[in-house]
């Protein structure tokens, strides 16, 4: 079912921290309650693992509340969605239609929100020049043709001086009552030169995490997906290629200029009382890239989130400041590891989109579903936990 451990008799204080995770959902699932509350329940699971848990998920007979990020299980099992993220009125939103009624009521909701945040801005811009318009008729004074006398001048200066008073006031009573949506995804625009040499991987070994020989070659525009169950060593590879780790056998050989960024499943250790502009800030000044987007202009952290301290974000907003100091350095090779956790299906079809038509070389491993079928025309290199004789893209 979910590959918790062969061993029943195996203390829990020696299982991994997705041995442990996976432990947890078998009893849940096994207790048979009336309803079940799950917290992101795919996390540290495998491809059979994701489908042993959507079965049951679906011959549950009782009620189930999922908060889950995984695309395909939401498809596959959820019936009506209560969305959390920012909404006009700052209140969930409920949608039915399953997970196609969602992505359709969300389009609706945000187009919507978009339009009476701009038509109230255009209204707000109107009234403020015709207030700026009258204050220069006003300080200007009406100057009457020649001819005319003082009683036509202080009859129409009282006019003007009318007409200033009511356009500020129009404008004191307008408000933009309707807040900005948040910003969509950008992706930072940067080139690398096609097609040259970033890293070539020559059967490569860790004793007891990587087991199959590992052999593949990148350059820059490649893309290479890397899949397998829990323990074949994807997240082994992957820290082996930034450089995370060294093989016991074999060789990792990357060209001593390209730039290789590495959003690893944990955050880094940075200082719990730094902000997130301040460690992206600090970050930036480290690479020496004057021409490094600003935080809040890729639309992974708002400004509030941006001044927050590292220690009170959310695992969410942790992951896209990750993601954020990753895209700042411009990379020639982008390595990310199960990059959908923790972020919303938003962001991550607004990362899938970027993904295919980034400049750099693009390596993933993941075990997220609709990630795997967005990415299905990449090479892709499956790793087994047994090993075997070597492991090749295909």
């Amino acid at each position: 079912g979910l590959g918790a451990c062969d061993d029943r008799a195996r203390p829990l204080a020696s299982l991994s921290v997705g041995q442990r995770y996976r432990v947890r959902l078998a009893c849940v699932l096994g207790a048979h309650h009336d309803l079940l509350l799950l917290d992101e329940p795919t996390n540290h699971l495998d491809a059979s693992g994701l489908e042993f848990l959507t079965a049951r998920l679906r011959a549950h007979p009782g009620g189930v509340a999922v908060v889950s990020h995984d695309r395909a299980l939401l498809r596959e099992v959820a019936t009506h969605f209560c969305d959390l993220d920012p909404s006009p009125d700052g209140k969930p939103l409920v949608f039915g239609g399953g997970y196609e009624g969602w992505l359709e009521g969300r389009r609706r909701v945000r187009s919507a929100w978009e339009q009476a945040h701009a038509e109230q801005l255009d209204e707000h811009h109107r009234l403020a020049r015709a207030a700026d318009e009258a204050r220069d008729r006003l300080r200007d004074g009406w100057r009457p043709a020649k001819g005319h006398g003082k009683h036509e001048r202080s009859t129409r200066a009282g006019g003007t001086v009318r007409a200033f008073v009511r356009r500020r006031e129009e404008l004191e009573r307008h408000r933009v009552s309707v807040p900005p949506p948040p910003p969509r995804f950008r992706w930072p625009a940067w080139d690398v030169p096609a097609g040259q040499r970033v890293l070539t991987c020559r059967e490569v070994v860790v004793s007891g995490r990587l087991r199959t020989p590992v052999s593949f070659s990148l350059d820059t525009g490649d893309r290479l997906l890397v899949t397998g169950p829990n323990g074949a060593g994807k997240s082994t590879l992957l820290a082996l290629l930034a450089r995370e780790l060294v093989p016991d056998r074999g060789a990792v050989d990357r060209r001593p200029a390209a730039r290789v960024a590495y959003l690893s499943q944990e955050v880094p250790e940075w200082d719990p009382l730094r902000t997130a502009a301040q460690i992206y800030t600090e970050h930036v000044s480290r690479l020496g890239r004057a021409d490094a987007p600003g935080l809040t202009s890729t639309g992974l952290l708002d400004p509030r989130a941006a001044a927050t301290a590292v220690s009170r974000m959310s695992q969410g907003q942790q992951r896209r400041l990750h993601l954020a100091l990753c895209l700042a350095a411009r990379p020639a090779l982008l390595i990310l590891d199960e990059p959908t956790n923790h972020l919303s299906s938003t962001l991550v079809d607004g990362l899938t989109e970027a993904l295919v038509t980034a400049s750099c070389a693009v390596v993933v491993a993941t075990h997220d579903r609709q990630l795997l079928r967005d990415l299905s025309s990449w090479p892709a290199l499956a790793l087994t936990p047994s090993g075997v004789d070597s492991a090749h893209v295909r």
